[in-house]
C-alpha cells in the first residue's frame, strides 16, 4: 500500500512538473520554492507572488498566492524580489530579453527593487521589471 501511494505520488510529481515545466506563465503563481526568483507585488516581500526558475521574461505571468495584487500582470508590478537560489546570483531587467537596467539580487536575500544608476542618472526598478537573469 505504502509503494503504491509513493509511485503515484512520484507518478503525479512527474506529470505535473512536465505541465508546469512547459505552461508556467498562463497560471498565477503557486508558490515560491527552492531555487526561484520570488517576485511580490508589495515592498518588504508582501502581498501576491510570482515564483520563476527560469532566465527570461515574465511575458504572461501573474501574481497568485492572494493579498494585494492577486492576478494581476508580473511585468511592471513587482516591488520586491527574493532570490531563493543558493547557487546563482539574479538580475531583474528594465527592458525584455535582459536589456536595460537592472537590480543585483545576491543569492540567498532579497531587495525592494528601487532607484539603480542608468546612463548618468538613474532609473526606479519599482514596477519596471520585465525579465530576469542568473549570474554567477
Amino acid at each position: 500500500m505504502l509503494v503504491k501511494k509513493a509511485a503515484a505520488l512520484l507518478a503525479a510529481a512527474t506529470i505535473g512538473g512536465i505541465l508546469i515545466g512547459t505552461t508556467p506563465a498562463l497560471a498565477s503563481s503557486g508558490g515560491c520554492i527552492s531555487g526561484d526568483a520570488c517576485l511580490y507585488y508589495s515592498p518588504n516581500k508582501g502581498g501576491a507572488f510570482f515564483g520563476k526558475s527560469e532566465t527570461g521574461n515574465y511575458d504572461g505571468a501573474y501574481f497568485g498566492g492572494g493579498g494585494a495584487g492577486d492576478g494581476q500582470a508580473v511585468i511592471n508590478n513587482a516591488a520586491s524580489v527574493e532570490n531563493l537560489s543558493t547557487w546563482w546570483n539574479l538580475r531583474v531587467y528594465y527592458g525584455p530579453d535582459l536589456s536595460g537596467p537592472n537590480q543585483y539580487v545576491p543569492k540567498g536575500q532579497w531587495v525592494n527593487l528601487g532607484p539603480v544608476p542608468w546612463n548618468g542618472g538613474s532609473v526606479d526598478m519599482r514596477n519596471n521589471n520585465h525579465s530576469q537573469g542568473w549570474w554567477i
